[in-house]
């Protein structure tokens, strides 16, 4: 069903997630394409930072990690993407991301290599009337498969926005939360069996299939002919869960593109989500993290 072969793209918002004292990189598709390539994967990452100290860091990271550079441009006017994480009596932290960044306004690249075999995409850079949604729809034209990976921040989405992006995606992955979330928001009755939950709402926006992070619980895809589901992998030395499922999606999208079968695609997936599990970020400091992954799994393991 999925021909993900060759060059992709992966396009979204990167951005530093400010703690005062402190920022670390971040954004859910940077992270994906963080992760790819340290994976191996051949992709360019389009996006876009700002001229100041925020963008000079992301593209030095980049640079370090030996990622090619083509496909993020730089704003003369606009910040690089910015979220504030403040500190809360209730939940710990609140993150407050900020409007009007450099991400909402990415150009499309002026030297992409045709064809686009896949394309990676989340959901926040696409938040406002603006050059980034111009560029992801020509994106989608001339890619042969589309990965849609939502991120439901409130307020930086709507059911009107949310719905031309779902719709025809060859892979929409979310979380379990957000599957509730949409099924109501877009009042779509189904019975109480996760299976028939991911089929309800595929089939309303003519979705391929539809790839389910649970948490504690694991992972579940449906493809329209079959339903798969995967226990969670342990954690060892828990630290946070953030950035877990950019994680899941890369190890999914890796397997993927080995042609390997859908229970191997969710157990790779939720090993690296594991291991990032154990991490003070969203990704690794540097490439090492990846090796074990990659000479157990190009062997079968």
């Amino acid at each position: 069903m999925h021909d993900f072969k060759g060059l992709g793209a992966i396009f979204g918002e990167c951005l530093v997630d400010d703690f005062g004292d402190s920022q670390r990189l971040g954004g859910a598709p940077f992270n994906v394409a963080r992760h790819l390539h340290g994976l191996g994967v051949p992709a360019i990452f389009i996006s876009q930072v700002g001229d100041d100290i925020n963008g000079r860091n992301i593209l030095e990271h980049m640079r370090q990690w030996q990622m090619p550079l083509s496909g993020v441009a730089v704003s003369k006017t606009l910040p690089t993407g910015r979220v504030e994480v403040l500190s809360d009596p209730v939940e710990g932290h609140r993150f407050e991301i900020l409007p009007h960044q450099a991400y909402d306004y990415i150009p499309f690249p002026e030297k992409l290599p045709e064809p686009v075999s896949w394309l990676y995409h989340g959901s926040l850079a696409l938040r406002e009337n603006a050059t980034s949604r111009q560029t992801l729809q020509k994106l989608a034209s001339i890619s042969n498969k589309r990965f849609l990976d939502i991120n439901l921040r409130a307020p930086w989405w709507t059911p009107d926005t949310l719905a031309p992006l779902l719709t025809d995606s060859s892979i929409l992955k979310c979380n379990v939360d957000e599957l509730e979330t949409l099924l109501a928001v877009y009042s779509l009755r189904c019975g109480p069996a996760l299976c028939d939950k991911m089929r309800v709402f595929a089939d309303h926006f003519s979705l391929e299939s539809v790839l389910l992070t649970c948490g504690p619980e694991g992972s579940a895809y449906w493809d329209h002919q079959d339903f798969y589901e995967a226990a969670a992998e342990p954690v060892n030395n828990l630290v946070n869960t953030v950035g877990a499922g950019d994680a899941f999606s890369a190890a999914w999208l890796w397997s993927l593109l080995r042609g390997e079968c859908p229970e191997l695609r969710l157990r790779r997936g939720g090993e690296l989500a594991a291991a990032v599990c154990a991490l003070k970020g969203a990704t690794p400091e540097t490439l090492d993290f990846y090796e074990p992954f990659m000479s157990r799994w190009t062997q079968g393991e």
